[in-house]
């Protein structure tokens, strides 16, 4: 279940904690950064958490442009370069959250399990950032990462 209703201490470790005050950094007082707001020398130890999927407003598709390590990791596969609407699991779970995203142009944070892999004893934490090149139109969805994987402790951080 999504949650748009939190502050930055509700962020479960440091690595969501600091996406999300990279994000805040980069939208100043904005209301949307943009993907040429983000350095990605400033972050280098947050890149393997990080994806970022590609709004496409005309065909209404989204296409996975950067999936950061950590989830080629829990995957167990690399998607980058694919279409959403080509993985038909992710799709059915995830697309919902997407739109949700674009339409209302706020960070979520959510916690579930990984349904849309094949480990999904999984548990993970997706911390769901909208960018907007035009400061309007959510063109970008930037993706914090964290997964629980089984020889890690509950609580990481």
């Amino acid at each position: 279940m999504l949650n748009d209703h939190f502050s930055i201490d509700d962020l479960p470790n440091s690595v969501l904690r600091d996406i999300y005050s990279y994000w805040l950094s980069m939208k100043g007082e904005r209301p949307l950064p943009s993907r040429a707001d983000l350095n990605p020398a400033d972050i280098v130890r947050l890149l393997p958490h990080i994806s970022l999927i590609d709004v496409e407003k005309d065909s209404g598709r989204y296409k996975m442009r950067l999936i950061g390590t950590e989830t080629v990791k829990a995957m167990g596969m690399d998607i980058t370069g694919k279409y959403l609407d080509e993985l038909p699991l992710v799709e059915g779970l995830l697309k919902e959250n997407y739109q949700w995203l674009v339409a209302e142009k706020r960070p979520y944070i959510n916690f579930a399990k990984l349904r849309w892999s094949k480990k999904s004893y999984l548990d993970y934490y997706a911390l769901g950032l909208p960018l907007s090149s035009n400061g309007t139109d959510v063109d970008i969805l930037m993706f914090g990462m964290f997964y629980q994987f089984p020889q890690e402790a509950r609580t990481v951080f």
